[in-house]
């Protein structure tokens, strides 16, 4: 694998043209040569280059996020392809996981059918605990190559750690097939379900009169509570004394939920966000009672998408009046209204509540790529798919519009598994 510093690689030449549209335009090498190199960090490729290949639902991948987590949390490998002549047309994060913690990113409980063919740690691909990941990678003629490259040489930094293998997880599912197609041996694992809501110019009000009778009135009690309590809806950019309030309130909830109780590592991520500027595309959605924050959800604008990142309440000195519901999913789609978005992402977990109040879940899914023996043979794969996607439609049932597209894809054929 060629290695190149920092200056190198912070020299690739921007292609004009953009990532969805394939192949860069202007070539002084021979157009079949790809290479492959690896940098520590994002903060040694140009942002602009980088972002070329970041599309609107992808921010979690962007080049300010992530200098903000290798500030915050140490630098980890990038993996890069570039043509022989520097024109970026592929981007790989790695990062080295959770040593085996329980939760959103441990092979056991993101496939428990398929618990016993886990051994060793592995090298996780995409950005560092990020719960939805698309392709840093051109489209076009390129791709499959550029993709191949990309897994080639993360394989070759997982080898040199000693881990298991390769895992991307939280891929959206068209992208994890085409991911797949770079290995012979790579698996695609359905795993769960990203939320979204397409939302209306009209913001909540008109979200609200699309719902169903029941939700309507259940939506409504909910803002009544609210309002009961006091609590009314302000929108503050994240200053520094306002980053420090809504610190203070996301650690209460993370340690209500068994997470540290120290506010430093929330102060700790803001500042590195305020050093990349990442921070400026933030809003605090607060709430305010007595004439004091008690309760705060922290959403990110790109591109014309509004992302649900943190949520924060004052348990040692409030009681919550639904304030989580109001925040988090009445008061953005306002803001949204006003401001021009267009899409809201909401991510995982929680899926019953997030449909309930009007979101799209669509399939998410990892690329398994062991250097020893393989995960699970293909028909072990396609049943697994089969059934974890019927075991989505059936908890969706009874709200069809919540199915978004792609679930018939893995569930409409029952595969044999002989």
């Amino acid at each position: 694998m060629n290695r190149e510093t920092r200056n190198t690689i912070g020299r690739h030449r921007r292609d004009p043209t953009p990532a969805s549209a394939g192949v860069p335009r202007r070539r002084s090498s021979p157009p079949g040569r790809i290479t492959v190199h690896t940098t520590a960090g994002v903060g040694a490729i140009a942002r602009e280059d980088w972002d070329a290949l970041v599309g609107p639902d992808n921010f979690y991948n962007s080049h300010r996020w992530l200098h903000a987590l290798e500030l915050a949390h140490g630098s980890d490998t990038v993996v890069t392809t570039t043509t022989g002549d520097g024109v970026l047309l592929g981007a790989m994060p790695t990062w080295p996981g959770e040593a085996g913690a329980p939760g959103l990113f441990c092979p056991p409980d993101l496939f428990p059918g398929l618990a016993g063919t886990w051994p060793g740690d592995w090298l996780w691909l995409g950005a560092r605990r990020s719960v939805y990941n698309e392709l840093l990678c051109v489209r076009g003629p390129l791709r499959d190559r550029a993709l191949a490259a990309l897994l080639h040489g993360a394989r070759t930094v997982a080898r040199s750690r000693g881990a298991a293998g390769v895992i991307m997880p939280y891929l959206a599912a068209a992208d994890a097939r085409d991911l797949a197609r770079a290995h012979p041996r790579a698996t695609v694992l359905l795993h769960d379900a990203d939320a979204t809501m397409d939302l209306p110019a009209g913001g909540f009000a008109e979200h609200l009169a699309g719902m169903p009778q029941g939700d309507r009135t259940r939506r409504r009690a909910e803002l009544r509570a609210f309002e009961r309590a006091g609590t009314r809806v302000e929108w503050r950019a994240l200053t520094g004394a306002t980053s420090r309030v809504a610190a203070d309130l996301i650690t209460q909830n993370r340690a209500r939920h068994g997470g540290t109780a120290d506010p430093r590592w929330m102060r700790r991520s803001f500042a590195a966000q305020r050093r990349c500027g990442v921070l400026d595309q933030a809003v605090g959605h607060f709430g305010i009672r007595d004439g004091r924050p008690v309760a705060v959800t922290v959403c990110y604008t790109h591109h014309d998408r509004l992302y649900a990142r943190y949520y924060g309440f004052d348990y040692r000195n409030a009681e919550p009046a639904c304030e989580y519901f109001v925040l988090a999913y009445c008061a953005p789609l306002d803001y949204a209204a006003v401001h021009n978005l267009h899409r809201y992402r909401l991510a995982v977990s929680a899926w019953d509540v997030k449909a309930r109040r009007g979101a799209t879940l669509s399939p998410l899914a990892a690329v398994v790529l062991a250097l020893g023996h393989d995960v699970c043979s293909p028909q072990r794969a396609a049943v697994f798919n089969h059934e974890v996607a019927r075991q989505w439609q059936g908890r969706l049932a009874g709200r069809p519009r919540a199915l978004g597209r792609g679930w018939d894809d893995w569930a409409a054929q029952p595969p044999s598994a002989s």
